[in-house]
């Protein structure tokens, strides 16, 4: 009789350990990060089972919509954008980046996203284990370099050069890696920028494509800047791209005589150095603290 209960025993431990082992296997782990309040979803997707956690092809509705649940502040993680954190498709490349906005869309480049999945990247020892961890990593516009301190949680980007910038009676058009359409303003702290923002965002010149607007105030030298997000449809805390559009358009203007700039946002500050011949720009680096906030599991679609 003893015997017939443990074995009985053994055989519901085997199972309930088969069990665990398969929602390990199954299970997708994530990771929440900021850069001065601009938060994203990340995600170690290099063995490729993030399309069938949300049920389809990258391009399916079913994926959208999953991406969209996510970064749902009321009932998902909440976040500004997702990043897939995949293997690299370059050579001398570390990591691909994926980065979707949060209405569930792939974008084009995003700089604090960059800069928080170098973080998470270099936390995973995709760099090494040095305390001061470097290296390139690839998107679908290129290949970039990336350094990441994690005795200060300071990480740093470079983005493509600039040049062919237009600029207007009305503002200045720049694709700093991502679209912005920048206009000066002598404040910026009592503007309605999802009303501005969305007005130039959905005019007859943007409408194809989008653009992001970033607002942009410049006195003795200091920048200050709020953006209005293609694909969030929102201002959001702060825009990596967008401090970098603000330092260039702000330098081409001779409003600023130094080429190694703080950018203030409504989340934080961000550092931008750049080299400048005319009016073409290269050289971009873009530098902030990252945060990690918490992590956790991916509820299934």
């Amino acid at each position: 009789m003893l015997d017939v209960l443990f074995y009985a025993y053994v055989k519901v431990v085997f199972y309930l350990i088969i069990f665990v082992f398969l929602i390990y296997l199954f299970m997708l782990n994530y990771s929440k990060y900021n850069s001065c309040g601009n938060d994203f979803i990340i995600i170690d997707d290099r063995q490729e089972k993030f399309l069938n956690q949300s049920g389809g092809s990258d391009s399916s509705n079913r994926t959208q919509l999953y991406i969209q649940s996510l970064c749902n502040r009321d009932n998902g993680i909440g976040a500004d954008g997702l990043i897939l954190l995949q293997l690299s498709q370059q050579p001398n490349s570390l990591y691909h980046m994926v980065y979707f906005n949060s209405d569930g869309l792939v974008s084009s480049f995003c700089g604090n996203g960059s800069m928080c999945c170098a973080h998470f990247a270099s936390s995973l020892g995709i760099a090494g284990k040095q305390s001061i961890c470097c290296g390139k990593f690839d998107t679908n516009t290129g290949l970039f370099s990336f350094e990441v301190n994690f005795q200060t949680n300071k990480a740093q980007v470079s983005l493509v050069d600039v040049k062919n910038i237009k600029i207007d009676p009305h503002g200045i058009f720049v694709d700093t890696g991502s679209p912005h359409y920048v206009v000066f303003k002598e404040q910026i702290n009592n503007i309605d920028v999802n009303k501005e923002g969305a007005e130039i965002r959905y005019s007859r010149r943007f409408e194809q494509k989008g653009t992001n607007v970033t607002f942009v105030s410049c006195i003795n030298q200091k920048i200050s800047i709020r953006t209005y997000e293609r694909g969030v449809e929102a201002e959001t805390l702060s825009c990596g791209t967008g401090a970098v559009a603000a330092a260039l358009c702000a330098s081409l203007k001779n409003l600023i005589l130094d080429y190694q700039v703080s950018v203030k946002t409504q989340g934080g500050y961000l550092k931008v150095s750049f080299n400048r011949e005319s009016d073409i720009f290269s050289n971009i680096y873009l530098q902030s603290i990252v945060e990690k906030n918490f992590e956790g599991i991916l509820p299934k679609i």
